[in-house]
């Protein structure tokens, strides 16, 4: 199965556009991953390592093995459509801003999002500042403090993965569904 990798900081709306049609754990998860994702493993592990003195790296950990079960069992379906949900671009930023907060440099994601396994594409969601910030406190799990830690791993996933849509979450549901169903089916028919 191919995918469409949907990413940005929490309360962006990920879940608003994505989980109607794909329930974030509607598939169940696979242990093996193929092995021409080797060297996208070695880089995440060293990623890991880098972070290892964060807070939050225990769930960190958990988040990107759940990823990378999920994202093996898509890859590993044999179904024409193109699955519209969190993946591997959603860790990357999540790496990322740990490392912001830890003051490191997040230039050593660039490797992370040139390695990753990338099928249909990426969409990276974003919003205001503030609105995202405000959504996070209104939905009452305050994550609103990653909002701008996330910034300088988006602008980095933006340089470094094609194809990419960017989308902004100002704009209606349906508009936005809309619009990443055109670049699945668009960027399905090309590949």
């Amino acid at each position: 199965m191919r995918w469409l990798d949907v990413c940005g900081p929490p309360g962006v709306g990920k879940s608003t556009l994505c989980d109607a049609d794909w329930p974030p754990r509607g598939i169940p998860p696979r242990d093996h991953f193929p092995a021409e994702w080797g060297d996208f493993v070695e880089c995440v592990d060293g990623l890991l390592a880098r972070i290892n003195g964060h807070r939050s790296i225990g769930a960190c950990r958990s988040m990107v093995g759940r990823s990378f079960r999920k994202m093996a069992a898509v890859a590993a379906l044999d179904d024409s459509r193109v699955y519209v949900q969190t993946g591997f671009a959603q860790r990357g930023l999540g790496i990322g801003w740990r490392m912001t907060d830890m003051k490191m440099n997040v230039e050593p994601l660039r490797d992370f999002f040139r390695l990753m396994p990338k099928s249909v594409g990426v969409v990276l969601l974003r919003a205001d500042v503030e609105t995202v910030q405000a959504r996070n406190v209104a939905r009452g799990k305050d994550r609103s403090f990653m909002v701008p830690l996330m910034a300088d791993s988006m602008a980095l996933l933006a340089e470094s993965v094609a194809p990419l849509l960017e989308l902004d979450t100002g704009e209606s549901v349906d508009t936005n569904r809309e619009r990443i169903a055109a670049f699945a089916c668009a960027r399905a028919a090309e590949s």
